[in-house]
């Protein structure tokens, strides 16, 4: 096999291996920064290949909300108008509910998104198989750009201590190799490629963990906000509504599953209809599974709680996001709690500068200037990260305190801000521009038309 300079590999036996292809840059993992970046990559006339462990975009229970940052974002490139082209829905404000504990309702709108953006005054909820499908649609229509699914990860391969390329287990079972100057790790939480590459994490902590599940969405259904939070005195719930669904989260505290588990659906269903009475029949779904036809005694409720789906809140930080050759972004570089749903926005915002940084870049294939280009992107988007993930590790604990006394309150300053309506616009503003998306480049925009396949 050719070993082509100067991102060759040691020549050595590789049996089993099917011949190494050869592209400017191979993207792993199919989430939103994942096929973001081989978008940007392939718009700007680069030879990309993003490869996926799974089989379709199927999510269940990931980031859906899209920032009005993100949503100017793609309409710089033509994408806006696509996404609303879709099933979805729109959250104009971040709502707490809580029931006090001497009795009475109170509603804190604490973040105000109507003054975040002129086009896009809200987040958008977009069910995310949706949103990858119609992004990977457009990456087909460019030559360079290539799919995978079913395609895992089992190993990288180096030289020279360098990251030079992949080796992967394709849908049909055979192994494959493909080389390039950079090999991006956007892979999610749970990061085969951080593993691979041997970077270090440290978890910063995280006081909640969410059992997700949906139902369908009604006409006349009530006009939520779209980002609700249902709180009583030690427990809470989670309403985030979508286009054909509303996705409802139980809050539990972290590490506490068996005990839930113990407990069984019935305080899950106890609260939803409790705080959101006109579901009506549509929690009949988690009482499906209720039969006892195995002869499960009395307290036998594992059927219906399986219908929830576990989502581990985590925030974790690595000490370095780039080894010479592979670069990690996304929460495969820092896992962001889903709590203020802004990890899928960090993620596009992290793909969106480093399609601009590493375009220009990968087209030369300078090992040295390469490694700058992901070192200068790891300081800027580490010092975005690292202010969000601190405000969560505050958000978490504050919560938790609070749901541990018995208090389903936000906390003062966050009342506050709900009692000033130009305060609670203003942290909309914050809220929804912290992600500090970068416009997409000259580069991007002009490689558009030029990258298009014929017709």
């Amino acid at each position: 096999m050719t070993c082509p300079a100067p991102y060759s590999l040691d020549c050595r036996d590789n049996r089993g291996v099917r011949d190494a292809d050869e592209r400017d840059c191979v993207v792993v993992g199919g989430g939103p920064g994942g096929v973001v970046l081989a978008y940007l990559l392939a718009r700007q006339g680069l030879r990309v290949t993003l490869l996926e462990a799974r089989a379709d975009f199927a999510r269940r229970f990931r980031g859906d909300s899209l920032a009005p940052a993100v949503m100017d974002y793609l309409d710089a490139l033509g994408l806006g108008e696509e996404v609303l082209a879709r099933p979805h829905a729109t959250a104009d404000a971040f709502v707490w509910h809580s029931r006090l504990p001497g009795g009475g309702e109170r509603a804190y709108r604490i973040a105000d998104y109507s003054t975040s953006s002129t086009r896009h005054p809200h987040y958008v909820l977009v069910p995310q198989p949706e949103f990858l499908g119609m992004v990977t649609a457009r990456a087909a229509d460019l030559p360079g750009f290539r799919m995978e699914l079913s395609a895992r990860v089992n190993e990288l391969v180096e030289s020279d201590g360098r990251v030079v390329g992949v080796r992967y287990r394709a849908a049909g079972g055979d192994v494959r190799e493909i080389r390039a100057p950079l090999v991006v790790g956007a892979d999610g939480r749970f990061s085969q490629l951080r593993r691979l590459g041997g970077f270090e994490t440290e978890e910063l902590g995280a006081g909640l963990d969410i059992l997700w599940f949906e139902v369908p969405r009604r006409p006349g259904d009530p006009d939520l906000s779209g980002l609700d939070y249902f709180a009583v005195p030690g427990r809470a719930i989670v309403a985030l509504g979508q286009g054909a669904t509303w996705q409802l989260g139980y809050v539990i505290p972290t590490g506490t599953v068996a005990q839930a588990r113990e407990a069984g659906i019935g305080p899950v269903l106890e609260l939803a209809r409790d705080r959101m009475p006109w579901l009506g029949d549509r929690l009949d779904v988690l009482t499906a599974g209720d039969g006892r036809a195995d002869g499960g005694g009395p307290g036998w409720v594992e059927p219906a709680f399986t219908d929830l789906t576990l989502l581990n809140v985590r925030i974790t930080r690595l000490p370095s996001w780039y080894r010479p050759g592979l670069l990690l972004l996304g929460d495969a570089a820092h896992v962001i709690s889903p709590v203020g749903g802004n990890g899928i926005n960090i993620a596009i915002a992290d793909a969106a500068d480093a399609g601009n940084t590493l375009g220009p870049v990968l087209a030369g294939a300078d090992p040295d200037e390469l490694d700058r280009a992901c070192a200068a992107f790891e300081v800027r988007r580490r010092a975005v990260s690292d202010v969000e993930q601190r405000a969560q590790v505050r958000a978490e604990r504050g919560s938790l305190e609070r749901m541990r006394r018995g208090d389903p309150r936000p906390v003062w300053i966050l009342r506050l801000a709900a009692a000033v309506p130009a305060v609670a616009r203003a942290l909309g503003r914050r809220s929804a521009s912290a992600i500090a998306i970068p416009p997409p480049s000259g580069a991007v925009l002009a490689g558009a038309e030029g990258a298009r396949r014929d017709g």
